[in-house]
């Protein structure tokens, strides 16, 4: 199987950390007979992390990537969702209106630690679907900004900071129950952006195409470790 790469130009260290911890779960896993490397690299050049999801920053970091691996048969985008939703800084505006040449964007929704709880169960996914509920903060139909959802997020995650995790927190138990949780995924999109592609999704088509069977249900319940940064 030929080795698939993606580059990845990312919102903020949050996103670079989790695509190192990914890509070092991914080569540690043992490689089929007759093949030399990992399957899938998901690379995020530190010089890729834009350091905000505004549209014209990240645009321009895309730019930058682009110039720098013109090689590259993939360069995506992997951003929060929130600016767009609320149009903060015109974010929706001007990615309604991008031009040809910028790739759709890859989203976490709304925000990256959404994305993190996605790989757990339990407990911590029944507080998080809580949280972003009519009944419990909304954060789902109307998302919060920092200072609001992380005090929620490490109530949820306890001990979570930041741009970092811990080495066992990506596991294939951890990533089955991503793809068990895409369906609880919020996709509240008040200005009809069209196409807006979920992260999450990629990240588990692209794993069950070079990992075939890995992410399958496993005959016993799926659990996550505890969250240990």
């Amino acid at each position: 199987m030929t080795c698939v790469r993606h580059i990845i130009v990312c919102e903020g260290e949050s996103e670079h950390s989790y695509l190192q911890r990914l890509q070092s779960f991914l080569d540690a896993q043992p490689l089929a007979d007759g093949t030399f490397e990992t399957p899938l690299r998901f690379i995020g050049p530190a010089c890729a992390v834009s350091k905000t999801g505004s549209y014209g920053r990240i645009v321009a970091t895309y730019n930058k990537t682009r110039r720098n691996n013109k090689k590259a048969s993939s360069i995506q985008i992997w951003t929060d969702f929130d600016l767009y939703h609320r149009n903060d800084q015109e974010c929706a505006t001007n990615y309604a209106a991008k031009t040809t040449g910028i790739p759709n964007f890859f989203f976490s929704f709304h925000n990256f630690e959404d994305f993190l709880v996605l790989h757990c169960t339990g407990a911590q996914l029944a507080d998080w679907l809580h949280y972003g509920s009519p009944e419990g903060k909304g954060h789902f139909n109307s998302p919060l900004h920092a200072r609001g959802y992380l005090p929620e997020i490490q109530r949820i995650l306890l001990d979570y900071a930041k741009g970092s995790l811990s080495p066992d927190f990506i596991s294939w138990a951890s990533l089955r129950n991503v793809k068990a949780n895409l369906a609880h995924q919020p996709f509240s999109n008040p200005h009809s952006l069209n196409p807006i592609r979920s992260f999450a999704s990629f990240l588990i088509e692209e794993l069950e195409h070079a990992y075939p069977g890995c992410l399958n249900p496993p005959s016993g319940p799926v659990s996550t470790p505890p969250f240990t940064p």
